[in-house]
C-alpha cells in the first residue's frame, strides 16, 4: 500500500510515461535545480498531454488561463521531483539493474510488445536508453521519500477506529444479485440464435442445472465457470440486463434480453441485500486513506523545507 502510494505521487510529479510529444522541440534549459535541469523538451512532452486535454473541453479565454495555470503548475512539480532526485543524489542513493529492468517490464506490459513500446518511446522524442535514466530518477526519487518521509509516517488503531466512527454510515455495501449467465452470440441466422436461446431458457425452467447448462452451451465470457459472474451491483453491467436482474426474484431464471452482441439469460442464485461494514472489513481502506493525507502533508513540508536551500534558476 505505501509503494503504491509513493509511486502514484513520484509518478504524478515525473510524468515519465505520457504521451506523444511536439514534433521538434529546442532541448534547452528552462530550469536549474541544484545540479539538475529541466529542459524545454521534458517539460513539452509531458504538458502536451495536459494541453491535449484542456483543448477538448476548453476554448478561448477559459483555455488560455488554464494553459497557463498548467504551465506553472507542472513546472513546480517537475523542479519538485528534480529536488528528490537531486537530494538521492547527494545520498549516494543507487538504483540496481535488476530493480530498474523490473520496473521498465512493468510499463512495457502496458503496450503489449517491444516494438510498439519503441514506437512509443520515438513519438514522445525519447529513445529506451534516455527512458531508463529517467525510471531511475524517478525510482530514487521514491526511495529518497520513502526513507525520509514515509517511514516516519505513523498510523495508530484509535486513529483508524475514530475514522471509523466518524463516518460509519458511509460503510455500506450496495444492494448486489449472485448470478450465473448463459449467452448465445449473434450470427446471420438472428431466427435460429432465438430459437437457440429458447430451447435453452426452456430446458433450465424445467430443472436442468445451469450450470452444466452454462458449461455445455454458453458462448460467453463466464462459460467454463458454469456461468458464475459472481455478485453483481446497479451499473456494473448494461441497463437492460441491470433492469431485469434487479427484478427477478432469487432462484429463478430471467427472461432473455437481447443485446448487440447476443441472447443472455440469467439465473439469480442469491440477492445480498445492503448492510453495514464493520471495522475489521475496512480497516486497510482507512489505514490507506489515514496514511495517504500524513504522507502527502508530511511530503510538502520536507519539499518547502528542502526548496529553501536549493538553487532553482528559472532561465
Amino acid at each position: 500500500m505505501k509503494t503504491n502510494i509513493l509511486r502514484s505521487v513520484i509518478a504524478g510529479c515525473v510524468l515519465l510515461t505520457c504521451g506523444s510529444s511536439y514534433a521538434e522541440v529546442l532541448d534547452k534549459v528552462i530550469v536549474v535545480v541544484n545540479d539538475e535541469v529541466i529542459t524545454q523538451r521534458e517539460f513539452d512532452r509531458v504538458f502536451s498531454q495536459i494541453k491535449q486535454g484542456y483543448e477538448g473541453n476548453f476554448q478561448g479565454a477559459e483555455l488560455d488561463e488554464r494553459l497557463e495555470g498548467a504551465k506553472k503548475a507542472l513546472i513546480e512539480q517537475i523542479i519538485n521531483t528534480k529536488i528528490a532526485i537531486s537530494y538521492a543524489k547527494k545520498e549516494k542513493i543507487e538504483v540496481n539493474e535488476e530493480t530498474l529492468q523490473a520496473r521498465v517490464g512493468e510499463i512495457k506490459k502496458y503496450y503489449g510488445d517491444e516494438e510498439t513500446f519503441l514506437k512509443a518511446l520515438d513519438e514522445r522524442g525519447s529513445n529506451l536508453t534516455e527512458f531508463k535514466r529517467e525510471i531511475s530518477d524517478q525510482i530514487m526519487a521514491q526511495q529518497v521519500v520513502e526513507m525520509e518521509v514515509a517511514s516516519k509516517v505513523v498510523v495508530t488503531p484509535s486513529e483508524i477506529n475514530e475514522l471509523f466512527e466518524k463516518n460509519r454510515e458511509k460503510f455500506t455495501t450496495p444492494l448486489g444479485v449472485q448470478v450465473k449467465s448463459i449467452m448465445i452470440r449473434k450470427s446471420e441466422s438472428e431466427d435460429d440464435d432465438r430459437a437457440k436461446i429458447d430451447g435453452i431458457r426452456a430446458r433450465a425452467l424445467q430443472g436442468e442445472d445451469f450450470a452444466e447448462l452454462a458449461k455445455e452451451v454458453s458462448e460467453g465470457p463466464f462459460a467454463a465457470e458454469g456461468g458464475e459472474m459472481g455478485v453483481v451491483v446497479r451499473g456494473q453491467l448494461r441497463d437492460e440486463i441491470d433492469d431485469i436482474l434487479f427484478s427477478t426474484p432469487k432462484g429463478d431464471v430471467t427472461d432473455i434480453v437481447e443485446t448487440d452482441v447476443g441472447y443472455h439469460i440469467f439465473m439469480i442464485e442469491d440477492i445480498k441485500q445492503p448492510r453495514n461494514l464493520e471495522l475489521d472489513e475496512v480497516s486497510d481502506f482507512l489505514r490507506g486513506e489515514i496514511f495517504k493525507g500524513k504522507f502527502e502533508f508530511e511530503l510538502k513540508n520536507w519539499l518547502d523545507e528542502k526548496r529553501k536551500n536549493a538553487y532553482i534558476a528559472y532561465k
